[in-house]
């Protein structure tokens, strides 16, 4: 009669099994940290280039919106005017912002959003509404100020015909765009639509240091022309603009 031995494996001897060690695991966490930061940059690009790609096609939206509004008004654009007459680019008066959006975009207001900015609204995409009118994502170029220097309230607006203007004008402009204390000298807001990462805004004098939208990442923005092209500025190649008619913003266009 034979006689089977049967080993049995000590409880120190290692298996096949076994798991990471402590230099292994650290290993791939490193390799793990290493590769996400590689990828963060290309995927916030990414977002930032999709983001870019719907201003672009609001822009295209908002032309046809103010191409079947002059169509319907003797040529003539959407005052340019907030509640109480006084002109910033990136407002709309209530009843000129309602008109547009129910009788002109279907409802949509969606188009009148930059989709990178919200300006206190509870949900990107709704427009900010305070006492003066709704402010949106873009910067209405439509109405000459004159004169240029506007002192106070000493201006006028001078609405643009939509078929009589050069075709190379500026019609609409992403907001890049910053607002100015009563000195002139302290930056009280600032917007940049477009940074490396995305949208950007930066409110009070503390936080908002430097005088542009370029001290907070601005890279440019997408101009809509009255010819109906949408094209690409970077911000250095854009000029200052004065977006108030009381004289206390700016913007690049």
């Amino acid at each position: 009669m034979k006689t089977q031995r049967v080993f049995h494996r000590r409880n120190d001897e290692p298996s096949g099994s076994a798991g990471f060690t402590m230099v292994e695991l650290m290993v791939v966490i490193a390799m793990t940290a290493v590769l996400t930061a590689l990828l963060l940059p290309a995927l916030s690009g990414a977002k930032e280039k999709a983001r870019r790609a719907v201003c672009k096609n609001n822009l295209h939206q908002l032309y046809v919106v103010f191409d079947m509004y002059a169509g319907n008004n003797s040529d003539v654009l959407p005052s340019a005017a907030d509640n109480i007459g006084e002109y910033h680019s990136i407002r709309l008066s209530d009843q000129t912002f309602t008109n547009l959006v129910l009788g002109y975009a279907a409802g949509n207001s969606n188009i009148f959003c930059c989709p990178n900015l919200d300006f206190g609204a509870e949900v990107k995409g709704v427009a900010s509404h305070d006492q003066y009118g709704y402010i949106i994502g873009y910067s209405y170029l439509a109405d000459d100020i004159v004169p240029p220097a506007k002192l106070g309230l000493n201006y006028s607006l001078e609405p643009i015909k939509f078929s009589t203007a050069a075709p190379t004008n500026e019609l609409l402009a992403d907001a890049n765009y910053w607002t100015l204390a009563q000195n002139g000298s302290v930056p009280l807001m600032k917007v940049a639509p477009h940074s490396a990462a995305g949208g950007a805004v930066a409110q009070g004098p503390s936080d908002a240091k430097g005088t542009n939208s370029a001290s907070i990442g601005a890279m440019g923005g997408n101009i809509e022309l009255f010819d109906g092209s949408v094209n690409w500025r970077t911000i250095s190649s854009m000029r200052i603009f004065s977006a108030s008619s009381v004289n206390d913003a700016f913007g690049n266009r």
